[in-house]
């Protein structure tokens, strides 16, 4: 099973979108069993994925994380919605921001009932054992997670369970230094988890060609940093169909709309993608 996060400490690159659709690909081109997660509070993978409300309210993500805590009994099939045969979801709410508070006032009593100190990672811990001891056993070929931009409880407890990052970035100046704060983050948390996070490879998204600037901020990037992560050949260009498909039918844009541009840039750079991710440790 390989664990994936598409990952950008920086809101607004369209990693949301890539992930979607990257999680819709391997199920219906390369016929894989996933499970989606999503550790934003904005909730818009969870968003995109409903064709219709789902029916088991209080059964999602940030339940599932409290009735584990409270000892409650969990039947894991509940928290877990079919999206088809090969395509499944923990789904969350915005409410999902509210689990860091409550498991940091869970272990200061512990703490005092235990008479025993704990530490701020002892959260993201907690989380990383609930999301082992069920999800591991369902069989899932790949879980596909969409994270919060930003240095939080659920971006860095994302990065430590998954271990593996499909970077995107928009081609703007800001992306450089995007990418130092990201190292920052990434070499904290393997001194103090004792993993090891790889960036498996950046995808350059929002790419609008006709602008002279984008396409000289995407070579500058490529050159600084094409020795130190596979940077995919294939830009996502700046399309509309990306969002059309979504809002409109749900799905994602080589089902909705195959032979637009858009539907091409997608499938060559995942397939690109591919030749990384399938030499990853699973």
């Amino acid at each position: 099973m390989k664990k994936i996060v598409f990952f950008n400490t920086k809101g607004g690159t369209g990693k949301t979108t890539l992930c979607y659709n990257y999680g819709w690909y391997l199920a219906e081109k390369r016929n894989k069993r996933i499970l989606f997660l999503d550790f934003d509070p904005q909730v818009n993978l969870v968003q995109a994925l409903q064709k219709k409300l789902f029916p088991r309210s209080g059964h999602n993500l940030e339940n599932l994380i409290v009735n584990y805590i409270k000892k409650n009994d969990i039947n894991f099939s509940d928290y877990v919605v079919k999206i088809n045969d090969k395509i499944d979801l923990i789904p969350s709410t915005n409410n999902i921001s509210l689990v860091e508070e409550y498991l940091t006032d869970y272990l200061i009593k512990k703490a005092y009932t235990d008479n025993k100190p704990y530490q701020a990672m002892d959260r993201n811990l907690l989380i990383k054992e609930i999301l082992d001891n069920y999800i591991n056993q369902e069989g899932y070929d790949y879980i596909i997670m969409d994270s919060q931009p930003n240095y939080s409880l659920l971006s860095t407890t994302s990065l430590v369970y998954a271990e593996n990052v499909v970077l995107v970035l928009r081609p703007e100046y800001f992306s450089f230094i995007d990418i130092n704060y990201l190292n920052k983050i990434i070499k904290n948390l393997e001194d103090k988890f004792g993993v090891k996070i790889k960036i498996a490879c950046v995808i350059i998204n929002a790419f609008e060609k006709r602008k002279r600037t984008t396409e000289k901020i995407a070579e500058r990037f490529v050159n600084k940093y094409s020795d130190r992560f596979h940077i995919i050949k294939q830009k996502i260009r700046f399309l509309s169909c990306y969002q059309l498909s979504i809002s409109m039918d749900k799905n994602p844009v080589f089902i909705s709309f195959p032979k637009s541009e858009a539907s091409k840039d997608l499938l060559k750079a995942f397939r690109e993608a591919d030749e990384v991710i399938d030499n990853l440790q699973g």
